[in-house]
């Protein structure tokens, strides 16, 4: 390490270090601890009840998370110091100081002696291993560094990389004790390329070494600065956040009003925190809107409107299953665009979000998606309930990337048995791990009934919801359908009462189970499976009411097919359901014979 003078702070500082052991520090003198030293800046302006300060006499770790965080709060971090008393600064090369200097009040301080600038030596990292701080504070001690002085390492990452648990604990206490006999701060900063998940519990366990964490980092065009642990004119504080904005007069950054605490952000303070922000159509026709909303005709003026939003609710409404495209983009785009303080609420109103496309919008962004059965009056306390959240979800910044997994296939209706298993297999493969539920179901076509009928009878009107035919039976995969959302789902696809053309199904909603089901199927192509895609194109469905002489033919042979002993009601004391053709059971199949069916009841989330 050397001391960098005007005409050699370019050049490579001197390799090697001294191989005496000197001790930590010099004490300082008498004369110095009698005075008091000015309070030093953090670099940040306006931060309340003292924040704003850097505590003396113990070690304070500052990480600047981004390289837009670096820019902005390393520099106005020195100025801030050298305002307040003469600084050493040991950079950890010499690019890092040069930009540094282009700053007038940084490059003035370093003209008058104020500031005096070390660079790191390739071997510094070697010594610190082997014994610790000394060396460093003897070499800054013989070549200049003072009591009156500051002492800044940026970047710290050097002293600290690839040490073990036992050589981190020793250059904790070295540091701790240097602290105690300065009297201004000692200060090491982090700054990019780092990573803040490995580097933050290594601060926050040696607190010998940090007793004080404050880590910055952006946040969609503003700033946050994280206290992990900080003295404050009110007493400490932990886990707690303050908004920052850019200001563009001074070129530094100042606390913008916005406060939150905890590991999991919850909001105390915001200026516009009771703002809230609501489509048009997300309140129609509805009593006791609060006055003070701010009603909006469209989603183009709900996207200006929150422009500037900090910590207010943005209440849109769902639309129909059309709309979702739309609703979808503008959620991205203000999670991203906004602070996590955002609220971002989405109401059905016209008809039900599938169970897919509610995830989505919560991968996107949505803080919460209130159903087309919750009153207004619930509405308005659920709003009252998440006021002081925050967003915790990552967002991925790639709009179809991010909506990618939670979409079905495109297809939709009959599709030839190798087209199925593909199609199934693919968007089983593509929601795997993200929390849908998908079903397939089997259906055993009663002997009597030709294929082609029962698949005429099925229709679909999703994308993702499929099906197809073996020899014996009708598959029906379901896209985002829970296992008791099925029985209703099917009485909707089916224009015949699902008695006139089945024996018994089999349903599995897992994954396992699914692809279980769907590999009889694949092995059945080899041998050979009919395609009735051109049948199902050039005949028509038929009616929801069939003919009077269909019924009778369909309704006779069902009771034949059926057990001759009486059937015992669904829910009667030991009974049991079994299939009436033996069907291979996979992983959580439930079998079913046809005419042991409960009768569907809705779910509140009932998707079909």
């Amino acid at each position: 390490m050397s001391s960098a003078s005007p005409s050699q702070r370019k050049a490579a500082p001197p390799a090697g270090w001294p191989r005496s052991l000197a001790r930590l520090v010099r004490p300082p003198s008498r004369k110095d601890m009698v005075g008091s030293a000015a309070p030093t800046r953090i670099g940040i302006d306006g931060l309340p009840d003292g924040v704003g300060q850097l505590p003396p006499h113990v070690p304070v770790s500052l990480v600047a998370a981004d390289d837009s965080s670096a820019a902005l709060w390393l520099p106005a971090l020195i100025e801030d110091a050298v305002a307040a008393g003469p600084v050493a600064l040991v950079a950890s090369g010499t690019a890092w100081a040069d930009e540094l200097l282009l700053r007038p009040r940084v490059r003035e301080a370093y003209r008058t002696g104020r500031l005096r600038l070390w660079v790191l030596s390739p071997g510094l990292q070697a010594e610190v291993r082997r014994h610790g701080l000394p060396p460093l504070m003897d070499e800054l001690g013989r070549t200049g560094l003072r009591d009156e002085h500051a002492l800044y390492i940026c970047d710290a990452q050097g002293l600290l990389t690839g040490l073990s648990v036992t050589e981190l604990a020793r250059v904790s206490r070295q540091l701790s004790a240097l602290c105690r006999e300065r009297l201004r701060p000692v200060v090491l900063g982090f700054f990019p390329p780092l990573e803040p998940e490995v580097l933050l519990p290594a601060l926050r366990n040696l607190c010998q070494m940090s007793m004080h964490i404050a880590t910055l980092h952006t946040e969609a065009d503003r700033w946050s600065l994280g206290l992990e642990r900080w003295n404050t004119d009110a007493g400490a504080l932990f886990q707690t956040a303050f908004g920052l904005l850019h200001d563009g007069a001074s070129g530094r950054l100042a606390a913008d009003g916005t406060r939150t605490r905890g590991a999991v952000r919850e909001l105390v303070e915001a200026v516009d925190q009771s703002e809230v922000i609501a489509t048009r159509a997300s309140v129609d026709g509805q009593r006791g809107v609060p006055g003070h909303w701010r009603i909006v005709d469209s989603l183009a003026d709900m996207e200006v409107a929150a422009a500037a939003s900090v910590a207010a609710t943005v209440l849109i409404d769902a639309g129909q299953a059309s709309d979702f495209e739309a609703r979808a983009r503008l959620v991205h785009q203000l999670r991203l665009s906004r602070p996590l303080t955002l609220k971002i609420v989405v109401r059905e109103n016209l008809g039900k979000l599938r169970t897919h496309s509610e995830q989505a919008l919560l991968q996107l962004g949505a803080s919460a998606v209130v159903y087309k059965e919750v009153g207004f009056s619930r509405l308005l306390q659920l709003l009252q309930d998440i006021n002081a959240q925050s967003h915790t979800r990552k967002v991925h910044p790639d709009y179809e990337e991010a909506l990618g997994s939670f979409m079905p296939a495109r297809e939709r209706g009959y599709q030839p048995p190798a087209q199925f298993c593909t199609l199934v297999r693919g968007m089983l493969d593509r929601t795997h791990g993200i929390g849908l539920s998908h079903s397939l179901v089997r259906l055993n076509v009663l002997a009597q009934i030709p294929h082609l009928d029962a698949l005429r009878a099925c229709h679909t009107s999703r994308d993702g919801d499929l099906f197809t035919a073996d020899h014996e039976s009708v598959y029906v995969f379901l896209f985002a359908c829970r296992e008791p959302d099925v029985e209703l789902a099917l009485n909707r696809l089916f224009t015949l009462p699902l008695t006139q053309l089945f024996s018994s199904e089999a349903t599995d909603s897992s994954d396992t189970g699914i692809r279980a089901m769907v590999t009889p199927l694949q092995e059945s192509l080899r041998k050979g499976l009919p395609d009735y895609s051109a049948a199902l194109a050039d005949s028509p469905r038929p009616s929801a009411s069939p003919a009077p002489a269909l019924v009778a033919q369909a309704v006779a042979p069902v009771s034949a097919a059926l057990p001759t002993a009486p059937i015992p009601a669904p829910d009667a004391p030991g009974t049991e359901s079994r299939p009436l053709l033996p069907m291979a059971a996979g992983p959580g199949v439930q079998h079913r014979p046809i005419g042991r069916r409960a009768v569907p009841r809705p779910s509140p989330r009932s998707m079909a």
